[in-house]
């Protein structure tokens, strides 16, 4: 397929493969052997340990647990089994094994013997660092690709979607070793290049801004008719609606004709809501379904009785529309408007400006292009333009050298005779497809200042260095530790922070899979898009405020504060909340709350939208918060699926897994934090009881009101640790996490290091995360102080 004149996207592809080819054969070179005399020593200290301790059930003939210890020892190869050797390591060092009922081994023969394995395994790694480095090159991902594409070329583009998903490893989408690449990436981003460039770039005049009002009081029954009737005129000029505004005739006359950021206003008032405020909410989006989707991206406190004017901006796509809702009390409709007893919505007029443009040509277009003429640009020109733009997208400066391929590529074009601006989008296009931009490159050992600058930015921010950071790094400042604090500081200040808490809470916390399950409207018919929007914002607003303030990370396993709004707070059963805005409510210890355990958001992702699960939870927790991530279960053992009906309870199944001893080891430390949260249901209520269909005569009353569900049996919430220590409830369980403070510091730092360098956990990594929580031991593990110790660790500084 011809895109341009003389280029080809095969020809590119197969100049690009080849630069991609020889890149990644430097890195799959393979890392360097354990030294002879570390491996003799750990075989030497461990094999009298292992024969003493554990050959009797894992020899050739045993196997328990698919494990030949005999075998192991023989030929010990610590390099290339590495993470059996270290689950090795830990069952020992953990007290698992060998299990209770044996002989306890001495004390000091278990530190003996587990030290020697962990030096084969940090050598292992610090070998393999000093010859390849910690990290692999790390593609940019999906969202870090359009942010950094947002900075290069200021320009608001959805190029995300253009791309492959990114897979994930260790819990994120940042990891080296998910982000590879394929023939249908490259292609994909020659498409999003020139997407890239389309909008960087502009031919045309001046977008006219158009500025239009539709007063609601001169409807002539087009909006009764649109939505059934259910509009009531006052006096003042209002239309009440008791449910949506959807004004068709305003966006046909509005024109959302093309894309671009549009600005709203909606005078607008609470109709008899008895005093109180009423939500309203704004939804954005093609309203018609074929066509698209519409997204709830706007929520407001209408006051009761006055007028107030709501105003916002949106990002429209061409023919897109918003939707008002309003989300009071319904009552039944009467035969007149006028006799209606709920509350509604009283709008005046609602107003669409755009699209707004702040200047022409606009930035996007400056920034790259200069002063250059496309009709009559020349080589020099383009030269120019490449000198501005390369060490921007490829985040360092650059020399002549580098900068000749792609001017040569320019040249080639314009000497055949190609147009200047055909031929100046074949060298962007290069820019925008070489390793150097879509890769975080660096050589093994300590970064360089720019990648330093680069690996902190994407990071903090997801996107590329601004030009503060470039400019220290380029005046090799910026490594210096008190500098590197301060530029810290100020990039948790700046709005583009808001990356990390969106990315980082995504995937540690799993709210991007809040919408991965719909919770049964017949059990759970109190759910909706509003309580699930504010489930999302509650956790991040407590991951904010934990930040802001270096509260102790023990606040994520509990808090005597919580971030709330009035939906949320209606679904907690805590009074007293009113309005949308999310505030700091302090809790009470009957409200059950506290930290993201008992958050709606964190109990919705880890339930399937019809049941809980103990062991889902109890893995999600175990994996995300205690820093103790369990194996997955063998092939041959089926998963448990709860009986909704409650003829068989999860316990009695879970008890039959804990009896097979295969399983045993894995549910006796699985299923105690699941039990802990059986008292919260899939959207995160609070319950005494599980709900189940019932027929109408055995519904739930609430409130008095009939429910469309019955009560089941009762829920049970007690267990024991695996320690043996016991707890009934949500509170008693918390409260025995939070005896091991220093645990749940290093769990959190693991993840943080995973996701700002990059790459899973190795042996070494654990003497790093150490010193690290030793560090922020002072300030009680401040979350704040984890990520500036982490940013200072030779670890995070080096490839």
């Amino acid at each position: 397929m011809v895109t341009m004149t003389g280029i080809t996207h095969q020809t590119i592809m197969r100049r690009t493969q080849s630069i991609f080819t020889l890149a990644l054969g430097l890195l799959l070179s393979g890392a360097a052997a354990l030294r002879a005399d570390q491996a003799a020593l750990a075989t030497q200290t461990f094999k009298p340990f292992a024969e003493q301790h554990c050959v009797e059930c894992h020899d050739k003939d045993t196997m328990k647990g698919g494990l030949d210890l005999t075998a192991l020892l023989a030929k010990p190869d610590f390099a290339k089994e590495s993470a059996l050797w270290t689950r090795i390591h830990d069952r020992i060092a953990e007290g698992e094994m060998p299990p209770a009922k044996k002989t306890r081994p001495p004390q000091e023969a278990t530190k003996q013997a587990t030290r020697s394995l962990a030096a084969a395994l940090t050598e292992v790694d610090a070998q393999k660092q000093l010859a390849d480095g910690r990290t692999a090159w790390r593609r940019l991902n999906r969202v870090e690709y359009q942010n950094t594409i947002r900075d290069l070329f200021h320009i608001d583009l959805e190029v995300k979607e253009m791309l492959p998903e990114d897979g994930t490893s260790s819990g994120f989408d940042t990891v080296d070793r998910a982000l590879d690449i394929s023939p249908v990436h490259i292609e994909k981003y020659l498409e999003a290049a020139d997407a890239i460039l389309d909008a960087a770039i502009v031919k045309t005049q001046r977008p006219q801004t158009r500025k239009v009002r539709y007063q609601y009081a001169e409807d002539k029954g087009e909006l009764g008719r649109s939505i059934g009737g259910q509009v009531l005129k006052l006096d003042d000029g209002s239309l009440v609606f008791m449910n949506e505004l959807y004004p068709p005739k305003l966006m046909r006359e509005a024109a959302v004709r093309e894309a671009g950021r549009y600005r709203f206003r909606l005078s607008a008032y609470a109709w008899k809501s008895g005093g109180k405020t009423t939500p309203i909410l704004i939804y954005t989006g093609s309203q018609n379904p074929q066509a698209g989707k519409t997204e709830l991206t706007q929520t407001f406190d209408a006051p009761p009785d006055k007028p107030k004017v709501f105003e916002w901006e949106e990002r429209m796509q061409a023919r897109d529309n918003i939707r008002v809702v309003t989300m009071g009390p319904m009552k039944p409709w009467p035969d007149k408007p006028e006799s209606y007893q709920g509350v509604g919505l009283a709008a005046q007029w609602l107003e669409v400006e755009g699209p707004l443009v702040e200047e022409w040509p606009p930035k996007s277009h400056t920034t790259l292009l200069g002063n250059v003429n496309l009709a009559q640009g020349t080589l020099n020109d383009a030269n120019a333009i490449l000198r501005r733009l390369m060490p921007r997208a490829f985040r360092r400066s650059i020399s002549e050298t580098e900068l000749a391929p792609y001017t040569a590529l320019i040249k080639a074009r314009l000497d055949s005779g190609v147009k200047f601006e055909d031929a100046l989008r074949v060298g962007l296009k290069a820019v925008l497809t070489s390793p150097d931009f879509l890769y975080l490159k660096a050589k093994p050992g300590k970064l360089t200042d720019p990648q330093l600058a680069s690996r902190l930015s994407y990071f903090l921010w997801s996107t590329m260095p601004d030009e503060a950071l470039l400019t220290l790094a380029n005046q090799g400042q910026l490594a210096k530790p008190d500098t590197l604090r301060a530029q810290v500081e100020r990039m948790l200040k700046d709005p583009k922070a808001v990356a990390f808490t969106d990315n980082f809470t995504g995937q540690w916390l799993g709210l991007r899979n809040i919408k991965a399950t719909n919770p049964d409207k017949e059990l759970y018919p109190e759910f909706d898009e509003l309580l699930e929007r504010s489930m999302v914002i509650e956790t991040k607003t407590f991951f904010n405020e934990i930040l802001k303030n270096d509260l102790s990370v023990v606040n994520f396993i509990h808090s005597d504060f919580a971030m709330l709004n009035e939906r949320l707070a209606r679904h907690y059963e805590i009074p007293g909340v009113q309005g949308m805005e999310f505030r700091k409510v302090a809790l009470k210890p009957e409200w059950r709350r506290g930290g993201v355990l008992t958050q709606a958001s964190i109990l919705k992702v880890s339930a399937n939208g019809t049941t809980t699960s103990p062991v889902l939870r109890g893995v999600w927790l175990l994996d995300r918060l205690l820093g103790k991530p369990v194996p997955p279960p063998p092939k041959n053992v089926a998963a448990i699926e709860p009986d909704i009906r409650g003829a068989v309870s999860i316990r009695d199944q879970l008890n039959k897994h804990r009896n097979v001893e295969t399983c045993a080891s894995c549910h006796v430390k699985i299923d105690p934090p699941g039990y802990a949260l059986e008292c919260f249901d899939v959207i995160g209520g609070y319950r005494a009881t599980y709900r189940k269909k019932a027929d109408w005569n055995n519904r739930a009353f609430v409130d008095g009101k009939r429910m469309p569900y019955g009560n089941g049996p009762k829920v049970e919430n007690a267990d024991k640790l695996s320690d043996g220590r016991a707890f009934t409830g949500i509170d008693q369980f918390k409260a025995l996490l939070l005896k091991d403070r220093e645990q749940l510091a290093r769990a959190t730092t693991e993840k943080l290091l995973v996701y700002a360098t990059g790459h899973g956990m190795e042996f070494k990594d654990r003497a790093i995360i150490e010193d690290i929580v030793k560090r922020t031991e002072p300030k009680l593990y401040g979350f704040r102080s984890l990520i500036h110790e982490l940013v200072q660790s030779p670890t995070f500084q080096s490839k």
